[in-house]
């Protein structure tokens, strides 16, 4: 079969991971909403971000159900008419119940939906560099707010006035001009496509190589539930999303509590630097999935997780600002490959055949791992220090090391690991 060059579909998939990510500028579109009506309280407008939350494990779960009856395009549709949809119904908002519906039920259903599909698709075309492919995607994901934060900003600033509106309803239009692209190109592979693409259509040993290494097992979602490596990865994954929530909710109050005498564009940039460093994280943490295999790269996440807690804990008790500096370096650069590490492994462990529903398991630890930044203002609320909180995240990173031992690939005795 000849071979085709895969990077239309990544290419492609990084736009609309791009657009995906927008819901993420919650923090910043809010600002400029709660300027315009200051009689709606923070819990208000921050239960329109809960809900995308919501509407986003369910928009995966759907994605992963249609994906091996319909294909990305249907699914794409779909996010195409929600997308945009809730981007100008939000415009319109006068009452917060417009929000709900917009933004967090239409728009976090769409994030779903264009996620899961956008990463089964992409992956499906790299079995030999599935950690590389879906790193690219998800720091497109993640950088996406940090882009459409900026532009929003100053586009939209929060002076009270409408322009905000104005704002979505150009998110709404690039939305609506991706995803139409993206119903163009995405396209999963045909039999035997996806390993021509990757030069690995020749025999031997060496195209096997090039094609990637054979998954440990290859299982419905019926089946890899009962298994105890999923479960225990699943809390895994879900202590450590909840440490990089925690992070991030409380990045500017722990690098204001340090930097006392700073300015605030000198706060905002310590902060941007989570944002920067996620990405790379993102990409670096992929690769290092394809070459070395799940446990170092488990080990590689933590040790930067522990490093970003121990470095803000000190920053705290000496008033260093540098190691705050550098504990968001290292604490963004574990929370993107944190992220990148679930579409791999999952694969890895339990197959391609049935990975759109399998995946779609994963981001529903959002259900409640998005309260960790609830739980973490409040512990400062009540402390008036964000040392309690950073020591929450150091509990939690320690009990993921703890877990991380007792995870086992399917058939790891059997087997040598990569």
């Amino acid at each position: 079969m000849e071979k085709k060059n895969r990077s239309i579909w990544l290419i492609t998939g990084v736009l609309i991971m791009l657009v995906a990510g927008t819901v993420y500028t919650w923090t910043i579109i809010s600002r400029s909403i709660a300027a315009t009506f200051p009689d709606w309280s923070a819990q208000t407008l921050s239960m329109t971000f809960t809900i995308t939350m919501m509407g986003y494990a369910a928009g995966g779960m759907v994605s992963g159900v249609l994906m091996k009856k319909t294909g990305p395009k249907v699914i794409l549709a779909l996010g195409a008419v929600l997308f945009p949809g809730g981007m100008m119904l939000s415009s319109f908002a006068q009452t917060p119940g417009l929000l709900y519906i917009g933004f967090g039920a239409m728009c976090g259903l769409a994030t779903g939906l264009c996620y899961n599909s956008t990463v089964s698709t992409v992956s499906a075309w790299f079995p030999d560099k599935q950690g590389v492919a879906s790193g690219t995607l998800l720091a497109g994901f993640g950088m996406s707010s940090f882009i459409a934060g900026k532009l929003f900003a100053a586009f939209a600033p929060a002076d009270g006035s409408r322009l905000w509106a104005a704002g979505l309803r150009v998110l709404a239009v690039l939305a609506l001009a991706v995803l139409l692209l993206g119903i163009i190109v995405m396209r999963t592979p045909k039999a035997g496509e996806a390993a021509a693409a990757a030069g690995g259509s020749g025999s031997g040993a060496s195209s096997k190589k090039k094609a990637g290494r054979e998954p440990a097992s290859d299982i419905p979602t019926t089946e890899m539930i009962k298994k105890g490596s999923f479960w225990l990865f699943y809390v895994w994954i879900a202590l450590l999303t909840a440490s990089g929530l925690m992070l991030v909710s409380q990045a500017s109050g722990i690098a204001a509590e340090v930097g006392t005498t700073l300015s605030g564009s000198t706060i905002a940039t310590a902060v941007g630097m989570i944002s920067i460093l996620n990405a790379v994280g993102r990409i670096c943490t992929g690769t290092v999935y394809d070459r070395f295999g799940y446990r170092i790269t488990m080990l590689m996440v933590m040790i930067f997780f522990g490093f970003s807690a121990v470095m803000m804990l000190l920053a705290i008790r000496t008033g260093i600002f540098a190691l705050v500096v550098i504990g968001f370096a290292a604490g963004g650069f574990a929370y993107g490959g944190n992220a990148s590490i679930s579409p791999p492994m999952i694969a890895d462990f339990y197959g391609r055949t049935w990975y759109a529903t399998n995946f779609a398991l994963i981001p529903t630890n959002a259900l409640f791992t998005s309260f960790a930044s609830v739980l973490a203002g409040r512990i400062y609320d009540q402390t008036h220090s964000y040392l309690y909180p950073l020591l929450l995240l150091f509990g939690a990173i320690v009990l993921s090391v703890v877990i991380s031992f007792m995870i086992r690939r399917p058939g790891e005795g059997k087997k040598t690991e990569k």
